[in-house]
Order: C-alpha cells, then structure tokens, then sequence
C-alpha cells in the first residue's frame, strides 16, 4: 500500500444500489474524490440484494447502522434512507450530505444537480425550433423529476408557449417500462413535442409512438434527461441534459471533510450546472458538425475558443481542464504547420493531446465537434509546393484514423469488459448454485470475481451476526473470523485491503424474505451496467440464494430422517446410526446398548380419546425419553408405539439398570392431555453390543427382550 494512503479516515455513502449508470457513476465520484484526499470509501447498498430495479430511493425499512464504528460521516444519494435515520446518523456526530435531493425535516448540506437550469435550456431549445405545445412524462413521485416538471411549468409560463395542463402525461416509474400511456392518449394531446423526465422514460415513450407508425423528430420532438450512454447511440440520437455526476460526489466528498474539519458547513442546496446535450431526436440537423459563430479573427484564437466549448461547463470542470485544451491547441498547430511546411509531423502527439480532451467529455457529439475544429483550422493553411511537404488534409485524415482506431480498441475493450461479466456470472452461478464442494459461507468463491477481498457475516437465528473467515486475492494480514455487529462490519482488515480507486462494498444478503446477513467485498465501482445489476449485489443476491437452498437441503435431509410427528430420528436414521456403532464397535470403539421400548395401553388411548389425543401422547412420549437420556444418546421412533435408544459407553450392569427403571418411571407416569388424563405403561428390551455382532441381530435380540418384559407381567 501507498505510504500515506487511507492512514484511518473512512467515509461511507449510503445509496439504493452500488453501482450501475446512475448510482455507479456517483459512488465513484465520491471514490476518487476521497481517495485524491487519503481517505478510503464505504459504500453500503440500502435495497435488499437483487431488488426490483424499477424502485426509486432506498428501503424505508433500512434502520440498521451499518458500518457507523468506521465511517465518519456519510454521503447519502437518492432518498436512500428515512429522514428519521438521517436524523439518527447526525445525533451519533456522523456529518451528512445529501447528494441528488434534499431533505426539508434534516439540516444538512445537499448537491445537486441543476434540475430547473437543465429543463429550462430543453424548453428553450424546443421554442427555438418553433413547437409551441410541449408536453412532459415523469414519475412524480420522484423528487428529481418533480424538480424538473415544475421547472417546465415555469418555462412555459416564461416562453409564452400553450400552458395546458393536459399536457402531463404520468409515468409510473423512471424507465421504459414507466410509459404506460398509449399513442391515442398522445395524439389526443395534438403536442408537437415531449420533454421526458429521465432518458429511459424518453426511450419508453418513442418505443409506444414508433409501434403507432410516429417517427422523431418528423412527427414530434423529444427529450430526454440524464444523458445516460445509450443515448447517443440511438436512433434518432437522443438530445438530453447531462448531469455532472463526478463533480457531484467530488463536491460532497469536499463538503463532507469540511465539517468533520470542524468547519460550519451550511445546510441547503449546492447546485451544478446540468447541461444541454442537442442530438438528431429534437430536430438538430447538424448539431455534430455546426460551429457558431466566432468573433475571434485569428484562426488559432478561434481554434482555442472551439476546443474549449467542448470542455465541461464551468462550476464542474476538472482541475487542468483548460490546459489540455491548450495542449490540443499548441499540438494541432504545431503539427498542421509542419504537414503544410514539410517539417516532421507529430501525429502521435496530436492524436495523444485531442483524445486527452476528449476523455474530459466522452461523447461521440464532442469527438466531431473536435474534428470539426480542427478542419476548419486546416482550412486556413495553405498547401505549399515545398520539398517533403503534406496536404493538410491528408493530416487531419490521419488523426482521424489514429483516433478511429484508438476509439475502436475502446469500443472493443468494452465489449470484452461485458463478455467478462458475463463469464464471471456464470462462473459464480455453478459455484454457488451447482457446485456441491462450493461452500457459500467462505468468501473464496468471489476470486472468480475481480474482488480483491472479501467478508461475510452471517445472522443467527438469535439474530447476532457472526463473521465467517475473510478471503484476500493476494498476501496481507489475514481477515479474521469473530462474532461482529452491523455497526463493526466490514472488519478493519478487509477495510485495510482497499487500494486507491478500489470501494468497500456492503449489500445486504437479503432477498425475497430471507435475510441471512451481510457481504462485503473490495472492488472498483461497476458504472457500465444498469443500475441494480452491478456485480456486489448480483453476488450478494447469489450468496442468499446459496444459503437458502442449503439451508432448504438440510430442511429435507432432516425431514427424511427424522420422524414427523415426534421430530425423534425415524427408523431409517436411526438404522443407519446403529449401523456406524457396530462397525465402531467391533473395530475396537466404544461399546454401547440397546433399548426397545413399547408403550402398553397405547390403542386404549388411540380408541377411546381419538388419534388426536394419541398423537399427543406420543409426543409427550418422546419429550420424556428425551429429558431421561444424557446428550450423546440417540433415542427414535421406530413405528407405531415403539421407540429405540442407543447409549453409547453403556454395558450390562448398573447404569443400563438405572436408565431403564428412569424411563420406566417416567413413562408410567400420569399424562395431562387436552382430552383427558391419562396413564400407560411401557415394556423395555435391553441388549448389549457385546453379545451380537450385526445390526440386524441386536434388533431381535432387543425386540425378543422386550416382549420377555410384557409376557413376564
């Protein structure tokens, strides 16, 4: 490890998932952001492993405090938990801030994205192509998307366009499936434009107008909001507002230290600028390609003011933001003022610098608009007719390539990146679920994962957590085993094993009813999947399923071999049971003897009161047979009103003796059942291993024994 990094302060986020495009995006934020500080990052899933992933916030039953003793303050996203919590995390001095909404009952610090700004340059975009009547789908009941739909309110109201508010169409949640109005509801509304609330809903609503025969953006305008990645890949692409999700876990991770700094931090929102994303979907012709106007004669002055608006907007720009644009700058000169002079051509530095920036803002709208710029610079030098001297244009051809390529080989290195994941799902999938060596409670089956560590604690049926020992992928202190509580888990060692840019990750093993504790493991942030489908709360939701078919097995193997009413070892179990004390036996082992035992005046019972009433008494039978034997005898049931008992260490002689007349004594004396009282005798057969040397035989031997007993009375 790094020396001075992580050296004890650990901060936790508290998200409904832990990964994925949305939730992903911001624990990794806050991830590096801490880790650019020394400080490591606990990341704790508040919805039960593999929840429905169409749930917006957390579980409002989430009360437990998970990883308190480690964190010293919490970043909290997304209505993950109660106000009540938050209010409980404040009293017990953890330092709260809210990221992605506020909470009006908790005085805490909040950032948030710019809802109102991001809507208000949808709407004004949309007037700007000239529609009038604007319509908007969301799920209001998420804070966000009520942010946004009252930011719309205010923007018609301001641009002066059709106010009517027929225009709301209800989502039911914030995906696809949330569209659930039809394209007759839509063609009622006579709207010439949709503003959706989220990407996924926007999705949703072009697939029920496409399956109408309606086509974006001939027919209508759309938008989305989020800018997730598949939106520029649509088809039309998809115009959105993008929402500076690093920079958000970057200012709440600064907020956050500033207060366990001791510094007053104030309460309310913190908000950044979320952005206008023009795409094909909203009518942009040429959003791609189109360079406004520029005021700025020189040709290199006006190539700087383009690579810049390709940046991050202000207020969320990165630190060196600008001079890599600079950079970008100097090598584009540089290099297309030597293709136009004949000196050396430094394409590998160009391509270098231009895919640097791009990396700021990766979206395929951003890498034409950095093209573009760059083309109509080189339109500005000219060809000379000098010894070794290139077209400009066949430089800028080459760039083109070069980053082609390097675009490629990411765009394969993502496909790769999804094959692995499915690879390693179905790895885990055989481990846990097909594999009968595979035991679910030791944490090595995560090495077919890229964890680096991890640690299970699992919840007794006293409910008391109790950590199984740790795994690690590589040398270090060992993670060590131990009763645990939720406020101490993950221990410090599987803490200690977090690199920089690595989360300790806690999900739930919980699902579908079946809470059997808590996994953790050390791993980097998955932000290419959807949320919900990240690989620590697909591995927590395998871990519970494991659990519950073994506990199920152990279910079913008890349920054969015991005997349902008197939960006693039935005849089978108990054969096989005689069977190993033999073989022990007659190797050397431990002698031992046994008793038969048949209850008299049971069918009495059984035909004046009822089976009921038999039953019963047969079940209190069993409880006294129980209570009169030592830990290591084996009573059973074999059948009817007989029942076997084993005693190991037990020859002829005066504790045989002692046992039998105990028995006797206690099964002759008076029953109380609901029926009635009743009494019944009890005839015992005893025999020793030492006279016979087969199962089988001792069985007679103590049957014949039992029945000298009931002929001798």
């Amino acid at each position: 490890m790094d020396s001075g990094w992580g050296d004890g302060l650990v901060i936790g986020v508290l998200s409904p998932f832990v990964g994925g495009t949305y939730y992903g995006r911001l624990v990794a934020g806050v991830t590096a952001a801490g880790a650019s500080r020394g400080v490591r990052t606990i990341a704790v899933q508040a919805l039960d492993a593999a929840a429905d992933v169409t749930v917006t916030g957390g579980n409002p039953a989430f009360d437990e405090p998970v990883a308190w003793r480690h964190a010293a303050g919490f970043v909290v996203l997304a209505e993950a938990v109660t106000p009540t919590y938050l209010v409980r995390l404040i009293a017990a001095g953890k330092p709260v801030v809210l990221i992605g909404h506020e909470v009006p009952e908790v005085a805490c610090p909040s950032v948030l994205p710019d809802n109102g700004a991001g809507i208000r340059q949808i709407m004004a975009h949309l007037a700007g192509h000239g529609h009038r009547r604007i319509a908007f789908t969301g799920y209001l009941a998420a804070t966000d998307v009520a942010e946004r739909y009252h930011a719309y309110r205010s923007a018609v109201a301001a641009l002066g366009l059709d106010d009517d508010p027929a225009l709301f169409l209800t989502a039911t949640d914030n995906l696809e499936g949330g569209i659930t109005w039809t394209a007759d509801e839509w063609r009622r509304l006579g709207a010439d434009a949709l503003v959706a609330a989220t990407d996924r809903n926007a999705i949703g609503a072009q697939q029920v107008l496409s399956a109408a025969g309606l086509a974006c953006p001939d027919d209508y305008a759309l938008t989305g909001f989020d800018n997730i990645e598949v939106a520029a890949f649509l088809r039309p692409e998809l115009t959105s507002a993008a929402q500076p999700l690093d920079a958000m876990g970057d200012r709440a991770v600064e907020l956050l230290l500033r207060a366990l700094s001791g510094e007053a931090v104030a309460p309310g929102p913190h908000r950044l600028p979320a952005v206008l994303v023009p795409r094909a979907s909203c009518g942009c012709t040429d959003f791609a390609t189109a360079l406004p106007p520029s005021g700025t004669a020189g040709a290199r002055e006006r190539l700087a003011e383009r690579l810049g608006a390709t940046l991050p907007p202000t207020g969320i720009r990165p630190a060196g933001a600008d001079a890599l644009a600079e950079r970008a700058v100097a090598a584009t000169v540089e290099a297309l003022t030597a293709a136009a002079t004949g000196g050396p051509v430094g394409i590998t530095a160009l391509a270098g610098a231009v895919g640097e920036l791009f990396a700021l803002h990766p979206a395929p709208e951003i890498l034409r608009l950095i093209f573009r710029a760059i083309q109509e610079y080189a339109q500005t030098l000219p060809d000379l007719d000098v010894p070794g001297a290139r077209r400009v244009g066949e430089c800028v051809q080459e760039l083109m390539m070069v980053l082609g390529r390097a675009e490629n080989r990411a765009q394969f290195a993502d496909r790769r990146h999804l094959r692995s994941l499915i690879s390693t799902q179905y790895a885990l999938n055989t481990a846990l679920l097909y594999t009968r060596d595979t035991d679910p409670r030791d944490p090595s089956w995560l090495a077919a994962t890229p964890a680096s560590a991890a640690a299970i604690a699992l919840r007794g049926p006293d409910g008391e957590l109790a950590r199984t020992p740790g795994w690690r992928r590589t040398p270090g202190p060992p993670i060590p085993s131990g009763p645990t509580t939720v406020e101490r888990f993950p221990p410090a060692e599987l803490i200690a094993a977090a690199e920089p840019g690595q989360t300790i990750f806690l999900v739930p093993a919980r699902t579908n009813g079946s809470d059997h504790g808590w996994l953790a493991l050390v791993d980097t942030v998955e932000c290419e999947v959807e949320d919900g489908r990240e690989l620590p709360n697909q591995c927590a939701a395998l871990l519970t399923v494991a659990l519950d078919l073994r506990e199920q097995e152990e279910r079913l193997r008890r349920s054969a071999l015991s005997d349902r009413l008197t939960t006693l070892p039935n005849r089978t179990s108990f054969l096989a049971t005689l069977d190993s004390a033999v073989h022990a036996a007659a190797g050397g082992g431990e002698p031992f003897a046994l008793l038969f035992l048949d209850l008299d005046g049971f069918k009495r019972v059984n035909d004046t009161l009822g089976h009921a009433a038999g039953d019963q008494l047969l079940v209190r039978v069993a409880q006294r047979i129980r209570a009169c034997l030592r830990p290591s005898d084996v009573p059973a049931r074999f059948g009817g009103d007989e029942f076997l008992v084993l005693l190991p260490g037990v020859t002829d002689g005066p504790v045989l003796a002692a046992i039998t007349a105990r028995l006797t004594a206690a099964i002759r004396a008076p029953f109380h059942l609901e029926a009635a009282t009743v009494e019944i005798g009890v005839s015992i057969g005893a025999t020793t291993s030492s006279r016979h040397p087969t199962a089988e035989q001792l069985l007679h031997e103590a049957d014949a024994a039992m029945y000298r007993v009931k002929g001798a009375r």
